[in-house]
């Protein structure tokens, strides 16, 4: 009995250790995320490092480093879709024309087959989440996952009602606008993460971003920035976890059975 208890305990270690929250290491090269060549410049580096050896890194103005999915609902459904957050930092001597605190954008990239096959981003700045006045340049912060992000649609703009709507991922994925019409219908699908910088913001502007973390279906899902991918030289402390038990598990099968033998 004691042996096969400790197999259980061991088996429901291993599924905890591969549960709902992965990292995915995304380096230099990755085909599945780059730069998209504008006015700024955007490109994974060492220069100030968040989670390992590496972020990215962001000059000027309309920068974009984003990552479009090939699946047939891309990133998943906008409406099982919780949250969305990433980590930023605004560097020592950056300026820009519209605030000292003026911060990277985090945008997912939707569209809706069922809305005239419309395209819209839903964007995550600092000047709608209570930054300005309160960030320090050279210092990282994370964004929150019940923050507001407001929506651009392509061909209309920004979405007003009367004025600017700023909401949270989940209030635009299953709210419904001042007449009640729904914002997005079920079929709407984040096909694109977008990290980088709004327009105008002058060649002088830059800050770095790390950690891009997508919450859908309970699963949560974080993009690293890096240089180099530490899990080939340093076993994950989950996986080791898991094999340290698995062991544990070995030696007491073998005890019991030589238990019976004698």
């Amino acid at each position: 009995m004691h042996g096969l208890k400790l197999s259980a305990v061991a088996l429901l270690a291993i599924t905890a250790a591969t549960s709902v929250a992965s990292a995915e290491i995304i380096l230099p090269g990755n085909p599945n995320w780059g730069s998209v060549p504008d006015s700024g410049s955007s490109a994974i580096t060492g220069t100030q490092p968040r989670s390992g050896d590496g972020s990215l890194e962001l000059t000027g103005d309309r920068t974009r480093f984003e990552s479009i999915s090939a699946a047939p609902t891309g990133f998943g459904l906008l409406n099982n879709i919780s949250s969305a957050s990433f980590d930023w930092q605004i560097a020592v001597g950056s300026t820009n024309p519209y605030d000292p605190d003026y911060t990277p954008a985090l945008r997912l990239l939707v569209f809706d087959p069922n809305a005239a096959n419309q395209f819209s981003e839903l964007i995550w700045e600092g000047a709608y989440n209570g930054v300005y006045g309160t960030a320090n340049e050279g210092t990282w912060y994370t964004s929150g996952v019940a923050d507001k992000f407001w929506r651009w649609v392509t061909g209309l703009g920004e979405t007003n009602d009367p004025g600017l709507v700023t909401q949270t991922i989940a209030d635009w994925a299953s709210g419904a606008n001042s007449a009640n019409a729904q914002w997005y219908s079920d079929a709407a699908f984040v096909y694109g993460i977008s990290v980088g910088v709004g327009s105008g913001a002058s060649p002088n502007y830059h800050a770095f971003a790390d950690n891009v973390t997508i919450v859908s279906s309970g699963n949560s899902t974080t993009y690293n920035f890096n240089l180099t991918d530490p899990a080939a030289e340093v076993p994950e402390p989950a996986s080791l976890a898991v094999w340290s038990l698995m062991g544990v598990a070995g030696l007491a099968y073998r005890w019991r059975n030589r238990k019976k033998v004698s």
